[in-house]
């Protein structure tokens, strides 16, 4: 969305007086309104190709104007305007209707507080999907000027991943003597060493993998396009290139410079709204901090500053102008600090200052001058005068801090606390964090204490729900699910658990891990019994971003003397969305040890085709939602569509939820593997499900 503090309204009421009700409305709100009384389709068309609008509040039908032409016209012309509408009496089946057919919403027309809401809500996603589509221009525009930059460059530049080039721009070829970037993709960056050098290289690369977010540099003896050695400083520091996380190596020769290196290096490290440095510096600065805390006995302290109500003063000042607010702070912030201080933007409206060599009086102090600066900055938009204040929390550093996301996650914490105190209510005040005074909530508290306990007891319950094949498959198919007794006498599943924001994630590994193991002991128990038992077990999104869970798996399943393939692992379509690389390591790693994975509530993406191309899933279970809709003709042909896609991809299919024997039916039609629901059988405690009696289903 253009940032602007004006509102611009279209209206179709019954009368004048009812339109400027409603403007009177919104800028009683503080929004100031300009609006536009439909008079006509011919009008609306001639006001949406001449001017960009905001909104739209409409009754279903005035005259001869209907509000499903208004929204026809609305997509045939491509405008993003949300739509309300308005009516003196709303009912459920109106208003899904009106939803279905492209409207936001329906609301009662004398409900002013529910419409001010309902109009609050539509403007903050507008300005989202605005703020979305200027930041894709923007950066395919800082892509391209990135590119330019690297191809212009005299210096070599290369990408690597694994250890194996991605990219290399003109320079690096020249200097190896390739003839293209193709020439090189895949190639070693080994190979491009002296042989006597490369021993000492490989130690390097384990160092570089085992932290890559550590800036490295390495010096050694290359052999360049005619076979000559020459000596070279190589420079390693994380990046991402083609949407990808890899390492970006600069060759410094004995004529080189470190120009490129330092402007990259630069680039990587600010803000570019304030030019301060960014949260991934200020994390680095963090970790040095604290390393000198603990081993030199160094002291300091971190200061979290969050501007208080930020989103009101962006509301009323427009989004491009709350960036004037975000920068002017910035200013005076860096005004007051010296050159030894870091100061970072770590959010949209959170500063970061981190200074080292200063007690805690010293720096309670400097928090409170910056509290101050804060309040008395004023900041000229337009004709107007804008205010801040800001809620400043302060963790100090010592030789007791171990974790720089513990100190981070300690001065957010202060500062909340603020805003807890009587006399500052609304912000604008310095605390400092004491352990004591950290109040977890208290669900997070006994969630987080049942889970360890569960874990330490081996009190988790364990049920199973088999899924049978439609296609013939003699092997016996299981579902590992998992439940947690509560105090209360409350039953959780795990869905449940692992959503909960307050469990941690290396909790959450050691749930996953927990289960592997007495899964595979029972799954081992059973087929001694000579069952040809196959279990799939679920692992959350915070296990695939665990790099030695694919080697522990290994390993857990040998350890149960298992067959590779009596074990496959699922994870969810939203978790592989979300972590795609971790997700696609995970499961070509799996696929390289022989166990096959499965990509479970599938079919819920924007492009889900596209993030199944990136894994290596055997299985594909879809989602619920799917089953749920199979009397919809329109749903029964999208999931037929789409299994006949999966299945076009050679993938296994299950269909999950089924319930009744007239979607088997349909099911079967559509080609699909194996069902699961509580038509075959619920979720029990034992593996105790007659697979020879399926036929019957």
């Amino acid at each position: 969305m253009s940032s602007r503090e004006t509102l611009h309204l279209l209206l179709l009421t019954h009368t004048q007086n009812e339109a400027e009700s409603i403007v009177s409305l919104l800028r009683n709100s503080g929004s100031a309104t300009r609006a536009h009384q439909i008079e006509s389709l011919a009008d609306l068309n001639e006001q949406l190709q001449e001017k960009s609008w905001d909104l739209l509040l409409a009754y279903p039908q005035i005259g001869d104007i209907r509000y499903e032409e208004i929204l026809h016209l609305i997509k045939r012309l491509n405008k993003d305007l949300p739509v309300i509408l308005l009516n003196d009496e709303v009912d459920a089946m109106q208003m899904e209707g009106c939803i279905r057919k492209g409207a936001c919403s329906m609301v009662p027309v004398d409900e002013s507080n529910l419409l001010l809401l309902v109009i609050q809500r539509e403007l903050r996603h507008l300005r989202s999907r605005r703020d979305v589509r200027m930041l894709e221009v923007r950066l395919r525009d800082a892509e391209k000027r990135g590119q330019s930059l690297l191809e212009s460059s005299r210096d070599p530049v290369a990408y690597i991943h694994d250890g194996m080039h991605v990219y290399a721009n003109k320079a690096y070829l020249d200097l190896f003597g390739y003839p293209s970037v193709e020439d090189l993709e895949g190639m070693p960056i080994m190979d491009m060493l002296d042989t006597a050098a490369q021993s000492e290289f490989k130690q390097f690369l384990k160092t570089l993998q085992q932290d890559s977010n550590q800036r490295l540099e390495f010096s050694s003896t290359g052999i360049n396009g005619k076979g000559q050695p020459f000596a070279m400083r190589m420079s390693f520091a994380p990046a991402s290139y083609a949407d990808e996380e890899c390492t970006q190596v600069v060759i410094n020769t004995s004529s080189g410079n470190a120009d490129l290196e330092e402007k990259l290096r630069e680039i990587n490290s600010r803000d570019l709204l304030t030019g301060l440095y960014n949260k991934p510096f200020l994390i680095g600065q963090l970790e040095q901090a604290v390393d000198k805390a603990v081993m030199k006995d160094a002291h300091g302290g971190v200061l979290y500053i969050n501007i208080d109500q930020f989103g009101k003063i962006k509301s009323n000042v427009g989004i491009s102008h709350a960036d004037t607010v975000i920068v002017e702070v910035a200013h005076a912030l860096k005004a007051r600090l010296s050159e030894q201080d870091t100061l970072a933007r770590i959010g949209e409206d959170i500063f970061c200052c981190l200074r080292m060599d200063s007690d805690a009086d010293a720096i309670l102090k400097l928090a409170e001058n910056l509290r101050d600066t804060i309040e008395h900055l004023l900041i000229e938009i337009g004709n107007r005068t804008v205010t801040a204040t800001a809620s400043i929390g302060v963790a100090l550093i010592s030789d007791t801090s171990s974790r720089p996301d513990d100190i981070l996650q300690q001065a957010h914490h202060a500062a909340d606390e603020v805003r807890k105190e009587a006399d500052t209510i609304r912000g604008n005040g310095v605390h400092l964090f004491v352990a004591k005074e950290q109040h977890e909530e208290k669900h997070a508290q006994n969630l987080q204490k049942t889970l360890t306990d569960a874990i330490r007891s081996n009190s988790f319950r364990l049920l199973f729900q088999p899924m049978i094949s439609l296609r013939g498959d003699e092997t016996e198919h299981y579902e590992t699910l998992l439940r947690l007794k509560m105090p209360d006498g409350d039953e959780l599943s795990a869905g449940q658990f692992f959503s909960d924001p307050s469990v941690s994630d290396e909790l959450k590994r050691k749930i996953d891990r927990w289960v592997v193991l007495h899964t595979t002991k029972l799954l081992s128990e059973h087929r001694a019994k000579g069952h040809n038992t196959r279990m799939f077990i679920n692992l959350c999104g915070a296990s695939l971003a665990d790099e030695a869970l694919p080697g522990w798996i290994g390993v857990a399943i040998n350890a149960a003397n298992l067959p590779k393939g009596s074990v496959v692992f699922q994870f969810h379509e939203d978790d592989a969305s979300r972590m795609l690389k971790q997700a696609q390591d995970f499961s070509h790693g799996l696929q390289e040890k022989g166990i096959p994975t499965a990509l479970s509530r599938f079919g819920c993406a924007l492009n889900p085709l596209h993030i199944l191309k990136h894994l290596a899933v055997s299985y594909v279970k879809v989602d619920g939602s799917f089953t749920q809709e199979l009397s919809n003709a329109d749903a029964q042909k999208h999931l037929k569509e789409l299994l006949t896609q999966l299945h076009e991809e050679e993938k296994l299919t299950i269909v999950p939820l089924v319930e009744s024997a007239t979607s088997v039916a349909s099911l079967w039609q559509m080609g699909v593997h194996f069902i699961q629901g509580y038509y075959v059988q619920a979720p029990q405690s034992a593996l105790s499900f007659d697979f020879s009696d399926d036929s019957e289903m």
